[in-house]
């Protein structure tokens, strides 16, 4: 990273009040430990056994606990001073009366991670050693509760990989090195569990009541043995939180804020769950995106079978509170659209969703309300349920309540006919009933009871065909069928 560090090619020019430099000031890194806290999502917590109490003695478990990945590679990657890992953010924590650490078990990964450093390993991309029986003996010796970090590295031009899917040839573009460095770490590919962080979880829970899982990762992994395992009481996906991201993991673990993170993507419990997944290695200078519209949640609620693959829901998030959300008060607007176009749309309707969130638990929090609408399975094909809007409240104290107004512009659910059916190269609301529903995941959303109807089809923006795909030969439809697309000669020959 030394060679892409930015102050080589760009100059570090004062910026801030009477000169000073803000790039990495007291205000930045704890405002990078903020964004990092907000993001993160708690998945489980069984029993109460989040956050640990005042004095609590914890180990700390897992090579991710030293092996932390702070963000994405290649051009995702960025030059920082430091980087906090989990044990770095207990530690801290630990001086100020907060927790007791095992310190055996942090000192074997340290150790262990920096000798793996040294040789040229990648940071996500370390195996998980055995733990020594007589470091479990004494680390369960010091406490009942245990912490364990698992990490992944992501990058760009490479996906997660799973067993099922055999040997993937490498193209000309792909980045070899780590390739075949994640190759001998994760053995049965990075979705899964390796058999060597099973068996370090096994050892674990056979010595610890209780166990909680932080996943220092930056895509879809596999969660089904940590969501299914009883002896796993909590789960916190902590993402891949920047240089910071360690201090922001520790203090929500020990309750200093109240994670407020939703999920942005579905986790699934198959890599080959996903669409994308049969193609996606195919070729090194393109992938057919077969599925068209139906990414990510999108497809997991529209087509018929693949709910029974979602672990966690897009938008499914906990917090160490309760919120109630009231029954919706609506208002519908003409607005204007500010279209030009003479034959276009001069007036739209606006849909405004009111509720009063109240936070009904013991400690303050945040709430995000999600408001999603369901539109006719017209002749261009629509997901069963889309986000339309979205509010994460102020910090609720308990029993303090905020009015969020969550509102649509109904041109936003018009679909693109880029094929002709209705109007070629035009937005198209298509006639029918168009269902909303409000809550905080996109499974649990529950109908508002509301229905705007539009009794023909309108034409909401005339456009014409530019950069159209030329060499994709079918998409997937709602239904499970895909449809032909017509070929023509490439753009880009």
């Amino acid at each position: 990273m030394e060679h892409w560090t930015r102050a080589r090619f760009t100059p570090s020019l004062p910026l801030g009040e009477h000169g000073k430099r803000l790039t990495l000031c007291r205000q930045h890194r704890a405002l990078a430990k903020e964004a990092a806290k907000e993001g993160m999502v708690l998945l489980k917590n069984e029993h109460q056994v989040l956050p640990l109490s005042r004095g609590s003695r914890i180990a700390l478990f897992g090579k991710g606990t030293i092996d932390y990945v702070k963000g994405g590679g290649g051009s995702g990657d960025v030059y920082t001073s430091y980087v906090k890992n989990l044990a770095d953010g207990f530690e801290e924590l630990e001086k100020k009366g907060q927790v007791s650490l095992f310190d055996e078990s942090i000192d074997f990964y340290r150790d262990y991670v920096g000798k793996a450093y040294a040789e040229g390993a990648l940071p996500g991309l370390v195996k998980e050693p055995e733990i020594p029986a007589d470091l479990l003996t004494s680390a369960a010796a010091f406490t009942d509760t245990a912490v364990v970090s698992i990490s992944r590295f992501s990058g760009e031009g490479w996906d997660r990989k799973s067993d099922a899917q055999g040997e993937i040839e490498l193209h000309a573009c792909d980045d070899r090195n780590i390739i075949e460095k994640s190759a001998a770490v994760f053995t049965r590919a990075d979705f899964y569990l390796t058999k060597e962080e099973q068996a370090m979880l096994k050892a674990v829970e056979s010595a610890f009541p209780h166990v909680v899982i932080v996943m220092n990762v930056g895509g879809m992994v596999d969660l089904t043995f940590a969501k299914s395992d009883e002896k796993i009481e909590g789960l916190l996906l902590a993402l891949q939180g920047g240089m910071e991201g360690g201090s922001a993991a520790a203090e929500l673990l020990c309750g200093i804020g109240s994670p407020s993170g939703h999920l942005v993507d579905t986790f699934g419990d198959s890599l080959e769950a996903y669409p994308s997944t049969a193609t996606f290695h195919e070729a090194t200078d393109h992938v057919d995106y077969t599925e068209d519209i139906y990414v990510g949640y999108r497809y997991f609620e529209t087509l018929k079978g693949a709910e029974k693959h979602v672990v966690y829901p897009f938008g499914f998030g906990l917090s160490y509170t309760d919120f109630d959300i009231s029954e919706p008060a609506l208002s519908e607007d003409l607005v204007p659209t500010g279209e030009t176009d003479p034959e276009g749309r001069l007036e739209t309707t606006k849909l405004s969703f009111t509720v009063t969130v109240t936070n009904v638990g013991p400690v303050a929090g945040k709430d995000v309300v999600q408001l999603y609408a369901s539109a006719p399975q017209g002749l261009l094909g629509k997901p069963a349920r889309v986000l339309v809007s979205f509010h994460k409240t102020r910090l609720l104290q308990p029993g303090e309540s905020e009015t969020v107004r969550l509102s649509i512009l109904v041109d936003d659910l018009a679909s693109f006919d880029d094929t002709g059916r209705i109007r070629k190269s035009a937005y198209v609301l298509e006639k029918g009933d168009y269902h909303f529903f409000l809550g905080e995941n996109v499974e649990d959303a529950k109908d508002t009871g509301f229905t705007w109807s539009l009794p023909d089809n309108v034409i909401t923006s005339y456009l014409t065909s530019k950069c159209a795909p030329t060499s994709l030969s079918m998409r997937l439809r709602a239904d499970g069928s895909f449809e032909s697309l017509p070929l023509s000669e490439p753009n880009d020959p």
